[in-house]
């Protein structure tokens, strides 16, 4: 098999796989908590608490309506489709196009709850830390999407100082 071609196949399972890990997440939370504001106490630094986010990420936004849900919903589903054609690309380095996809199925995650809730499924709470925001594993997927990147933009810099010191 290609190599370029199992890269991708690799890339779009981690893609799916951490979308399906959202999708199953919230509809846990959804039947098991059912009131916005209920908790369970976890031991430990999380707590599962749930909250709709009618806004954007920290709730930059103020909140407008309609109108906002239907805008962060065309945004994100058309950032989803920009970030998964650059990670199929070919140029696209393995590393950072498993980030991509890794932030596409966040993004698309947050993108079908507003659909479908006209929110974001928030649960999991670390105001045990100082955190005030509770997040998703949609938002996780995000923060690993941008770290590998991340990585990979710092590993070829790291080569090429291993190649100059050695000449």
């Amino acid at each position: 098999m290609n190599s370029r071609l199992s890269w991708r196949i690799i890339v779009l399972s981690g893609a799916s796989a951490m979308l399906s890990l959202d999708q199953l997440t919230k509809h846990w939370v959804l039947a098991s908590l059912g009131a916005v504001g209920a908790r369970i106490e976890l031991a430990g630094p999380f707590n599962l608490t749930l909250v709709l986010n009618r806004s954007n990420a920290f709730g930059l936004i103020p909140l407008y309506g309609e109108g906002l849900r239907w805008a962060l919903t065309a945004l994100g589903v058309t950032a989803a489709i920009i970030l998964l054609c650059c990670a199929l690309r070919r140029s696209t380095q393995p590393l950072s196009a498993l980030g991509l996809a890794l932030i596409c199925a966040g993004v698309l995650g947050n993108a079908l709850d507003r659909l479908r809730f006209g929110a974001v499924v928030d649960l999991f709470d670390a105001s045990k830390l100082g955190f005030v925001w509770v997040f998703t594993v949609a938002d996780v997927s995000i923060d690993l999407g941008v770290a590998l990147i991340l990585i990979a933009s710092l590993v070829p810099l790291s080569r090429s100082r291993n190649v100059e010191h050695s000449s």
